[in-house]
């Protein structure tokens, strides 16, 4: 069986046991139309997980690229793309980290956590932003 047969037993032996960010690249069209085919995303698993955050979820020995969702105390795994079906998640989950930014072809990379212009805090934005560069 090769790497790419099995990509849970490759994602954990090069990014599980890692605290700093890793890349992936986005198979399918299950979290379209914000994550195109081939984007590369970008994942930290040091942020921690929240409503409505892009999270990769390793669950029933799987892993996940999906948006999390907590609902009248039950969560949830949801595609942006409406075709596929949500997944309820049990106590039984992993998280591996959130998206913070995505890379498309010829796009810009857009980032999904940014600080606030007024505050400095971390902010969560379900579209991504495109980060402003400070002129000196």
């Amino acid at each position: 069986m090769s790497t790419l047969d099995n990509p849970k037993a490759l994602f954990q032996s090069n990014c599980s046991t890692n605290s700093e960010p890793y890349a992936l690249q986005n198979i399918g069209d299950l979290m379209s139309p914000e994550f195109s085919e081939n984007c590369i995303i970008i994942i930290d698993p040091s942020i921690p997980l929240h409503h409505k955050a892009y999270v990769i979820i390793d669950f029933n020995h799987e892993l996940y690229f999906r948006q999390y969702f907590e609902e009248n105390g039950r969560r949830f795994l949801r595609c942006i793309n409406s075709s596929y079906a949500e997944i309820e998640l049990n106590q039984n989950f992993e998280v591996r980290g959130c998206i913070t930014q995505q890379k498309q072809r010829k796009h810009k990379a857009l980032h999904y956590y940014l600080p606030n212009k007024f505050t400095g805090e971390i902010e969560f934005t379900l579209i991504g932003k495109e980060k402003i560069k400070k002129s000196i």
